[in-house]
């Protein structure tokens, strides 16, 4: 299935019957969107040419795979540009209505293909939680989210509202949004009060996201490496100061969209959204106001956010940078992208990544331009030292250029013939296996010129891929069930342009829990469907490639990618767990083993009709990342319908790769321990894992963190769901678990009153095994300490329970990767 028969599938789910209609020039007054409304106008009516064209379309969407198909919702559009709002459609992630949920380029009065995922304001990292005395504050009035259009430019108001607990009033929040004629940007401007008499709303992030379509994000700059993170300082933060630390971008080999925040000084984001705040506190009776623009270039560079920020900022002193790119016989290379670097940094405060580190003068890319159809570029830059390259497909990077900027400058770049590359990977057996090749050494500033992630192709299992050849050596890190059941082998070696080379590498498997019926599964990933950036075909690939026994994909609000994928299963021999993400603004819930022929479950619903929806369809009911912003367990208290019954008859509970028992704070100890509350009360809520990963070529890739059950006979996905309810199972991110028979995980061991209970497993890891704890209730009981030791270790606990109680490991490998198993339950008969 192509992404747009994706889109359609979902356009399908959401579209009701309602009228759409064109607004051309002319002043209009403020009206609200009620069901009926309609202006004079044919629908989609392609509008004059000109740079004066300016107007509104009210219902469906006319940008081409756009998400916003209520009737109540509206487009804003000029000569260059188009921006759709959610007002009777779901925004994103079932967040607050009246935010940006597509934009487009237009071009010869046509409007052009939906760019991004969402755009929204957003208050305290996330949205409004729910219910503020009964009243659902997600869901803004039609009345609240109006526009009024002049002769030069058209303005949308959202009036909005967000809450939390411990506060006696919401914050009042006008979000406008202003399109001028011509334009191909869109100002920002979101003023934040709060009531006088309330309390203050300390410590608050405010500021604006951008979630990608399926697409390459990159910033903000000064942050590098560019991997998930939360709250770093960044931009204006006192520390840092760095001026250019303002913007995050989502962009494609044809096009760039950009979000920028004055004074931002915080900043969230993963690969598939990047947030841009600024950390205040809210104080009673004052105002706040958060400025901003979103910039559409209908190329895949970015050079043109900084000459925005010149033209808004005349009297910054700028200069052009002008030139051409050659390869190593003198021929102009067309579509070669000129990298900019500058010296940038950020401030790490995110304490499970140690203390309020500044880190500062790292090079890195600032914005890119892209050669014309002859190889030459010009680009306005503010003054100031740079490095500069060039990259190209297929070809060499050029070498680095240190620049100081203090006028005009015309310069030369040479790029140089690259090479190709073969990997055969095998097992201890020579049976060739499927691999993931990642290669260091090499610059990749640009996603959309390729990448240092390469897969194997799951007919041939062989890894083909063209790369640069630099001066220095490259290293090749060759996996395959990397971490749990094997250890990379790496290759480093010299290479030449233009040179042809097949490597062979054999990849022995160390541990073998499927000997033994224990089968892995990561049951928490996306495609490139929403803010997903993976095609089905290459998640299937890093499934492959991490060595996982089934497979899954778990898309927000959509099953539109399960059919393909489990094709593509199939195809290969491996189980497929057809799965879904309901995502409400207040939590998400992973739902394994769906009905993807069916409607997906909708985000209106409360969190007891959602787990009723799940079971209804015989699927397993997850609460995936209980406490993160967007968790369930986090926002309970403002959510409708939080404490209703049958909102606790959810089945699993989810730990992330983020785990850290050391911290308190840590989301997944903070569900680890939510877990065990359950377990005190005798709930049998097990744990399982899920990597969330949106991008499979990075940091967060398919199997960091996977679920191991047991499974007797043929490997079936019903099987594995049904040993995932019965607790037979552990979470891992590196050490192999194996309980004996009467110490089995999710089993009841029943012992005589005053008299010892024996358990024992056996535990191995590919990185040794450093230590062994003992839980019950929430308190380790027992701790053994090896020295890494490499081969199994045989372990075994004698414990005297004084009544009804549960029993848990917790083991911590040579590379401080944790595995923490379902608990054992005890009864004592008297």
């Amino acid at each position: 299935m192509k992404k747009s028969d994706g889109v359609e599938m979902n356009r399908r789910r959401f579209v009701k019957n309602g009228m759409t209609a064109v607004v051309g020039l002319g002043a209009l007054s403020c009206l609200p969107f009620g069901g009926d409304l309609l202006f004079a106008g044919t629908s989609h009516a392609a509008p004059a040419k000109g740079e004066s064209e300016l107007g509104v379309i009210v219902g469906t969407t006319p940008i081409d795979q756009g998400m916003a198909i209520h009737a109540n919702d509206f487009t804003i559009y000029n000569s260059k540009i188009a921006a759709s709002f959610a007002v009777g459609s779901n925004n994103y992630w079932n967040m607050t209505n009246g935010s940006i949920l597509d934009i487009a380029v237009r071009k010869d009065g046509k409007f052009g293909v939906d760019l991004v995922n969402d755009v929204e304001f957003l208050n305290d990292l996330w949205t409004a939680t729910g219910s503020y005395n009964g009243e659902n504050l997600l869901k803004v009035p039609a009345g609240d989210i109006t526009y009024k259009q002049d002769a030069d430019k058209i303005v949308v108001t959202a009036k909005t509202r967000y809450w939390t607990a411990g506060h006696k009033l919401p914050l009042n929040v006008t979000i406008q949004y202003t399109l001028g004629a011509g334009k191909n940007y869109i100002g920002l401007k979101t003023t934040v009060e709060n009531p006088a008499g309330n309390e203050p709303y300390e410590n608050l992030y405010s500021g604006y996201s951008l979630s990608t379509l399926a697409a390459s994000m990159y910033g903000p700059f000064g942050f590098y490496p560019d991997v998930k993170i939360t709250g770093i300082g960044v931009g204006a933060d006192k520390d840092v100061n760095e001026q250019f630390g303002n913007f995050v971008v989502t962009y494609g080999k044809d096009y760039a969209v950009s979000v920028q925040l004055d004074g931002a000084n915080s900043y969230k984001g993963s690969s598939g959204y990047k947030d841009v705040y600024i950390n205040r506190t809210i104080e009673p009776g004052k105002s706040y106001v958060y400025d901003g623009e979103i910039l559409v270039i209908d190329k895949g560079e970015t050079a043109p956010i900084l000459e925005r920020c010149l033209e808004k900022n005349p009297s910054v002193p700028a200069a052009t940078v002008k030139g051409e790119v050659k390869d190593s016989n003198g021929k102009s290379v067309p579509g070669a992208y000129i990298i900019v670097s500058q010296k940038g940094g950020y401030k790490e405060t995110v304490k499970s990544h140690g203390a309020d580190n500044l880190k500062k003068d790292i090079m890195q890319p600032l914005v890119w331009k892209i050669a014309d159809d002859k190889g030459k570029f010009s680009m306005r830059l503010p003054q100031g030292d740079y490095e500069m390259h060039v990259e190209a497909m297929g070809f060499t990077p050029s070498d680095k250029q240190q620049i100081k900027l203090t006028g005009d400058k015309a310069l030369t770049f040479s790029v140089k013939d690259g090479a190709h590359a073969s990997f055969r990977v095998k097992d201890e057996n020579g049976k060739a296996i499927p691999a993931k090749v990642v290669v260091s050494g090499i610059v990749s500033s640009v996603k959309t010129l390729g990448g240092t992630v390469f897969f194997s192709d799951p007919k041939t299992n062989e890894v083909n891929f063209n790369l640069a050849a630099p001066e220095n050596d490259l290293t090749f890190t060759v996996t395959h069930a990397s971490d749990f059941e094997t250890l990379p082998v790496t290759v480093t070696r010299k290479v030449t342009p233009r040179e042809k080379f097949t490597q062979d590498v054999t990849v022995p498997t160390l541990i073998k829990p499927q000997a033994r019926k224990w089968y892995s599964a990561d049951l928490h990933e996306h495609s490139d469907i929403g803010d997903g950036a993976t095609a089905p075909k290459e998640l299937h690939k890093g499934q492959l490639a991490a060595g996982l026994n089934l497979f899954a994909i778990s898309d927000h609000d959509s099953v539109a990618n399960d059919a393909e994928m489990a094709k593509l299963s199939k195809g290969t021999g491996t189980p497929f767990i057809p799965s879904l993400e309901v995502s409400p603004g207040w939590g998400h819930w992973g739902i394994l083993g769906v009905d993807y022929t069916k409607t997906p479950i909708s985000p209106n619903l409360t969190p007891a009709e959602i787990i009723k929806a799940g079971h209804a369809m015989g699927a397993t009911v997850v609460v995936n990342h209980p406490y993160t912003d967007y968790g369930f367990f986090a926002n309970r208290e403002g959510v409708k319908g939080g404490h209703d019954a049958g909102s606790e008859d959810f089945d699993l509970l989810e730990i992330q790769s983020t785990i850290n028992l050391t911290d308190a704070k840590n989301i997944d100890k903070r569900a680890l321990d939510l877990a065990m509350s359950f377990w005190d009360k005798g709930a049998k809520k097990y744990l399982v894992s899920g990597s969330d990963q949106h991008d499979v070529t990075s940091g967060l890739y398919p199997g960091i963190i996977r679920t191991y059950a047991l499974v007797d006979g043929e490997l079936t996905p019903k099987k594995f769901l049904d040993s995932l309810k019965a607790g037979s199972s552990y979470v891992t991110m590196g050490p192999i678990v194996t309980p004996a028979a009467d110490s089995m995980f999710g089993s009841t061991r029943k012992v005589a009153a005053g008299k010892p209970v024996k358990l024992s497993t056996e535990v191995q890891s590919v990185h040794g095994v450093k230590s062994i704890e003992v839980v019950s209730e929430g308190k380790v009981l027992e701790k053994k300490e090896f020295d890494n030791t490499k081969g199994p270790v045989k372990f075994e606990t004698s414990q005297t329970p004084g009544k009804d109680t549960w029993y848990n490991f917790v083991i911590i490998d040579g590379k401080g990767r944790y595995a923490v198993t379902n608990p054992v339950w005890v009864k004592v008969e008297k």
